[in-house]
């Protein structure tokens, strides 16, 4: 008896890990994950360059090779969440992954024949996503790191997409942040809003005072931090990313 699902699908991230898987599915690399298809969950938040690098390259070099990029959406983006919750990211409950990503994605799967799901996963990050069960991760079974993804997508003749990911992720790093300010005042400004709703709603963060988005910093202190030049600051523990972290 076959066990094997009636098909997979790749949850692209817009990052360098499940670029380079859907490489390999492409090209064939992968035939035990025959059929598939390739779905992207839009939280209407991503990054400007994850957005330029799908409708650039990766959308059009898809059709190109007979597939099509098929995108859901959540019922609310991130930011709209937080906005209407008032209240700034958590990097512990994580759940603007759940209800934008893993929840609009599984609902859009069980619409369209079911199947198991591919997670752009490479081999340094194989302690995530170990147990899930419908939930296979090829790069780390076949050891392929960030580095080696690399090499597939420039072998591939495409450009690098870099990390993906929310631009007012809580999990930002230091110089995301510091370009945000530098490059995006309307978002920052977006951000600094939710800072004080949130506090206004919620009262002071014990010990830290205002509500804030990044670290224990508010966008003020962002803003006087991005004329300082190379003051240095530690960056996030790169020991836990954001759940929808991509390479």
């Amino acid at each position: 008896m076959d066990d094997r699902p009636s098909q997979y699908w790749l949850s692209y991230g817009g990052g360098v890990n499940s670029t380079a898987l859907a490489v390999l599915l492409v090209q064939g690399k992968l035939p035990k994950y025959e059929p598939w298809r390739i779905v992207f969950a839009d939280t209407k938040t991503e990054k400007d360059q994850t957005y330029a690098y799908i409708r650039d390259h990766f959308a059009p070099w898809l059709e190109r090779h007979g597939k099509r990029l098929e995108v859901v959406y959540p019922q609310e983006g991130v930011l709209e969440r937080w906005e209407r919750l008032k209240v700034t990211g958590s990097r512990i409950l994580r759940t603007c992954t759940d209800q934008a990503k893993v929840k609009p994605i599984t609902a859009y799967i069980a619409a369209n024949g079911g199947g198991e799901q591919l997670i752009g996963i490479d081999a340094s990050e194989a302690h995530r996503m170990a147990d899930k069960s419908g939930k296979h991760r090829p790069l780390v079974d076949l050891d392929i790191d960030r580095e080696e993804c690399e090499r597939i997508i420039a072998a591939a003749g495409l450009p690098s997409p870099g990390k993906s990911g929310c631009w007012c992720c809580p999990f930002a790093r230091v110089g995301e942040v510091i370009e945000l300010i530098k490059t995006s005042p309307c978002k920052a400004a977006r951000i600094e809003s939710l800072e004080w709703a949130a506090t206004d709603a919620h009262g002071e963060s014990p010990g830290l005072g205002q509500r804030c988005q990044f670290r224990e910093h508010p966008i003020a202190w962002w803003r006087e931090r991005a004329k300082q030049g190379d003051l240095f600051i530690p960056d996030a523990d790169p020991a836990h990313p954001c759940e929808c972290y991509d390479g």
